[in-house]
């Protein structure tokens, strides 16, 4: 009653007011963005698959086709985007309007389990429900504190294994990734001149330290059964005394021809924030 009041007797204002609603609703409908084809985005899967220090054409023979092979005629799929590159391999589904993803993953997973093997030193593929389109939605620097003199990058096993894997556990967050880290790799450097004054075959070393563990069967003894398997598998620490050869009856280890160490991958990237990495 106060406010019919109040308007009666100030026609005035109640008229500029109604003209300023009026104005504002014809500015406000000449910047509402209309489109004729509103843009949706389709659902897609993303598998990619890590192979080191391969090259593209490698990486596309052995592992881009054969994927290709078992995700052709997939149900729902639209498009298949492959690439290759130097050290991996990604392929990106793209699916219909509505497709039900979680069937769709299950899908896609079986499929893969079809492709009949991959390099020895490929990793295995990672499915993400993130499309390659996609982009992400926040960035997180880390550094060490002040008098910590350790190199923030051979913090990467500490940054998967507990940050990022509880980033992935906050509600909505589909896929984070770490970079810049550097992970830990065995090096083994070899003397040329200690290997050729001992007549070693760099070829012969190589296959020695890189057999696997394989089994041989079974071996019955009396009322047990024992697995028999050959294990060439070493330690860090008891790489280096690994027989390589005799030499008038005196053995000839690793270490006497090469420096065995841990030491982390070189580095193939950096960021700078604020004039620092």
């Amino acid at each position: 009653m106060n406010l019919t009041r109040l308007s009666l007797g100030n026609p005035v204002a109640v008229a500029v007011a109604f003209l300023l609603v009026v104005l504002f609703g014809l500015i406000s409908l000449d910047r509402l963005p209309v489109q004729l084809t509103p843009e949706v985005q389709a659902p897609e899967i993303s598998i990619s698959t890590a192979w080191r220090a391969a090259a593209p054409e490698e990486v596309e023979s052995e592992i881009i086709e054969p994927q290709e092979d078992a995700l052709r005629g997939l149900p729902g799929a639209t498009r298949i985007l492959s690439e290759a590159s130097r050290g991996s391999g990604k392929i990106t589904l793209t699916f219909v309007v509505g497709t039900d993803m979680q069937r769709a993953l299950l899908e896609v997973l079986n499929r893969l389990n079809r492709v009949a093997r991959y390099p020895a030193d490929a990793n295995e593929p990672v499915i993400s429900s993130v499309g390659g389109d996609s982009r992400p939605i926040a960035w997180f620097i880390i550094k060490p504190v002040d008098g910590n003199e350790r190199p923030i990058a051979s913090y990467q096993d500490y940054i998967e294994e507990v940050v990022q894997s509880r980033f992935e556990r906050v509600p909505g967050v589909a896929m984070s990734e770490v970079r810049g880290g550097r992970e830990n790799e065995l090096r083994i450097t070899f003397d040329p001149y200690k290997a050729a004054n001992l007549n070693i075959q760099l070829p012969d070393v190589v296959e020695l330290v890189g057999a696997e563990d394989i089994s041989a069967g079974f071996a019955d003894v009396g009322k047990r059964r024992y697995t028999v398997r050959y294990t060439g598998a070493y330690g860090a620490n008891d790489l280096g005394e690994m027989i390589v050869t005799w030499r008038e009856g005196s053995p000839v280890y690793l270490r006497d021809v090469a420096k065995v160490e841990v030491a982390m991958v070189d580095r193939g990237s950096f960021v700078i924030q604020n004039g620092s990495s």
